[in-house]
């Protein structure tokens, strides 16, 4: 019987100007060399990216595939730069590759449902004056392998199940490496918080949101059933207590259905209302970040027909 060849991963830690700090990036140095993710597409990152790939033996020029786990851009920024220097191959799922290569406009695309929260004039013209600090992601004229979860990706002596785990982003990718047992989460699973079900746009049903929040409930149950010694999260350290954080997970959405519902008690409320109440002092993007966790929230209990939903010129209230 012949030895088992494990897959060799170095944890690079790679700075983001974004309140959630630096982003992990994998580099598996079994052939083909590959990273997971690459950061963002910054004069810091770039130099933080080459100095690890240094200490660690490798150049950029020497990757030869990269894994992007979704579009933001504190994730995949530097995957056309870290390409065009390399020749790699980044691996992507289609709905991510699209919002990077239609030049998603955040706002525009979420603009109607923006204004269902009832969120006042004044407000919306700070939230969407706020310029992001990172350049928007492009995957210009490099080669690009598709990936809709199911797929296996060898290496010399080991391999990683692709897995479509939605919620946080619509084409969110996580990688399963079966005999050690490692779980690449992305933002799908975090040590230190729970990943934001962001509000998005279902282009295939035209003027309705996608189920974040379900999705991202159905994805920990897909990922419970795993076998998971060690989670190499997007943010923050490794951790090998999987099941701790799942549970943590939805202890989390648990919580935030008995606020909505306690803030419910006194009549009925609109999510920009809900969203104050729970978060108060949220400012600029920060507002939208929590208008997305609440209205993802509302969505589900409506769907499960724990509250229910009236529009009233054209803002959507809730109520017992």
């Amino acid at each position: 019987m012949g030895a088992i060849i494990l897959l060799a991963v170095y944890q690079m830690i790679i700075p983001t100007p974004y309140p959630v700090g630096p982003v992990n990036v994998y580099l598996i140095k079994n052939d083909p060399i590959t990273l997971i993710e690459v950061g963002p597409d910054t004069p810091q990152a770039s130099k933080a990216l080459e100095h690890m790939l240094e200490l660690l033996g490798c150049r950029v020029e020497d990757i030869k595939r990269i894994v992007v786990t979704h579009s933001h851009p504190d994730h995949c920024g530097m995957a056309e730069q870290v390409a065009r220097a390399s020749g790699a191959v980044v691996h992507i799922h289609p709905l991510e590759e699209s919002k990077i290569k239609g030049k998603e406009d955040f706002y525009k695309e979420r603009m109607p449902f923006i204004l269902e929260t009832g969120i006042p004039e004044e407000v919306l013209k700070e939230v969407i004056g706020e310029k992001d600090q990172l350049p928007e992601p492009s995957l210009e004229d490099i080669s690009i392998k598709l990936l809709s979860g199911g797929e296996r990706i060898s290496f010399d002596g080991g391999e990683l199940r692709i897995l479509h785990l939605p919620g946080h982003s619509p084409g969110h990718l996580c990688a399963y490496e079966p005999e050690q047992k490692l779980f690449f989460s992305g933002d799908f699973l975090l040590p230190h918080i729970t990943p934001n079900p962001l509000m998005e746009p279902d282009h295939e049903k035209p003027g309705l949101r996608l189920p974040s929040l379900k999705q991202y409930l159905s994805g920990l149950e897909v990922l419970e059933k795993l076998e998971v010694n060690l989670v190499f999260p997007g943010h923050g350290g490794a951790f090998n207590d999987c099941g701790s954080a799942i549970n943590v997970a939805r202890q989390h959405h648990q919580e935030q259905f008995t606020r909505i519902i306690a803030n419910l008690q006194g009549g009925e409320r609109n999510a920009y209302q809900l969203c104050m109440a729970i978060y108060p002092g949220l400012q600029k993007f920060g507002i939208s970040l929590g208008l997305s966790e609440i209205v993802a929230h509302l969505d589900y209990l409506v769907e499960n027909g724990n509250i229910n939903c009236s529009k009233q010129q054209g803002i959507n209230y809730y109520c017992l």
